[in-house]
């Protein structure tokens, strides 16, 4: 049994540093290691919300956290390596906690704690660095000597909490029982909606969630935010060929001089890089779609690849989860490189949302006068469904599986 012992905490350069009182709180595998052993350092502090650029003028002092401001709040354990997670991931969590709407309502319920753990028992001067720097420019609590863990607490996160150097994020609710042995994917995917961030609430928000726009455009960007919080008509896609793109946003931009109201987002591809910056910054400049920033593009892709994660974790499967079968079919178009669009409506309960690949893609931009005319009377995605079901029973120029989502609850 771990027992406790109390170190020093409070920020670098503190004269007066607090030993806090022992805490033990439980947890179902048994006790955890006692909060005496964790020295806390508060970072309630602002961040550069523009760009969250992790930069020297961010750094200042601010008072010692005890323990004893933990009590009766829920509480993420943050574990990580010394380097925490890459940039993107950092601005990432940073946008869906600290800077989300809705945290300035939570912002005394919960507290983000990141403890750092070096790949060996040993800290290199890098990891030291490292820490140094993040700690002392995010807007988290940290542990403030981790070097002085013991390695009783050590060896207990990596085994009854199946730490394996991949970061994790432990919630403990108010009286210290953990609840998640991982709310990292849940944050990111649904920020402080998620409190308590248990187990138990991320069945709760997947119970009843179909695949919507707002689930997946949610917290990337507040113009974004507006349009389907409008139940505006939105094309999402994807691809790195850029003969593909060219032709997509030739066709799309005629559908638009047409008059049909559609908004048209590049989103790159998961592995977003140069030529994804260069075809982001050419669609800008031609106005072909409403572009958005490289860093919205990767949290997109981040946030896909969390839903994904979390609904494997629940123990479902792509053949009888619909909202894990389409987000496992574009995150595998992805990985093959394919051109795919997703069009979708606003709104927060709207299921009108389709999947095309690319042929089918072109298909859809190129007859777009057969059945414009149909939209008086059958509303948008009504003319487009009936224009889709059409062309594949014939097997007219769709020759590829065609997946309008319907009755998607996951």
């Amino acid at each position: 049994m771990l027992q406790p012992y109390e170190i020093s905490i409070g920020l670098k350069e503190h004269s007066n540093p607090v030993t806090p009182k022992a805490y033990t709180p439980k947890s179902p595998s048994g006790p955890l290691p006692p909060d005496s052993a964790l020295g806390f350092c508060g970072k309630e502090k602002g961040y550069n919300a523009k760009g969250f650029s992790l930069s020297s003028d961010m750094i200042s002092k601010f008072p010692t956290l005890g323990v004893s401001e933990l009590k009766n709040k829920t509480v993420l354990l943050l574990i990580s390596k010394p380097q925490l997670l890459n940039p993107i991931d950092i601005f990432l969590l940073v946008q869906q906690t600290c800077d989300h709407p809705l945290n300035e309502r939570l912002r005394e319920s919960y507290k983000i704690v990141w403890i750092p753990l070096p790949f060996s028992d040993t800290w290199t001067e890098a990891e030291e660095s490292s820490f140094n720097f993040l700690s002392d420019s995010l807007a988290w609590n940290a542990v403030q000597k981790p070097r002085l863990l013991s390695s009783a607490v050590v060896k207990y996160t990596r085994e009854q909490w199946n730490y394996k150097d991949e970061p994790i994020m432990v919630a403990l609710d108010s009286k210290g029982k953990v609840t998640n042995y991982n709310a990292l994917d849940m944050i990111k995917i649904w920020g402080p909606q998620a409190y308590p961030f248990s187990a138990s609430k991320v069945e709760e928000l997947w119970q009843d969630q179909n695949l919507t726009m707002q689930l997946l455009l949610d917290g990337i960007n507040p113009f974004l935010a507006y349009w389907v919080e409008q139940g505006k008509n939105i094309c999402l896609y994807g691809s790195e060929n850029l003969v593909w793109i060219q032709q997509f946003n030739d066709k799309i931009t005629e559908v638009k001089r047409a008059g049909m109201q559609l908004e048209t987002i590049y989103v790159g591809n998961s592995q977003s890089g140069e030529n994804v910056k260069q075809i982001m910054a050419r669609s800008g400049e031609k106005s072909f779609s409403d572009p958005l920033s490289f860093t919205n593009v990767q949290y997109f892709w981040l946030r896909l690849e969390s839903m994904r994660r979390s609904k494997l974790r629940l123990g479902k499967t792509p053949s009888s989860d619909h909202v894990l079968a389409e987000l496992s079919a574009l995150l595998d178009m992805d990985a093959r490189e394919e051109e795919w669009t997703v069009i979708g409506c606003g709104g927060s309960s709207s299921t009108d949302i389709f999947r095309l690949q690319g042929m089918q893609v072109m298909e859809f931009v190129r007859k777009c006068s057969e059945w414009r005319e149909n939209i008086t009377n059958l509303g948008f995605f009504g003319a487009l469904r009936n224009f889709l079901d059409l062309h594949l029973l014939k097997g007219v120029a769709i020759t590829h599986a065609l997946f309008p989502l319907e009755k998607m609850k996951g």
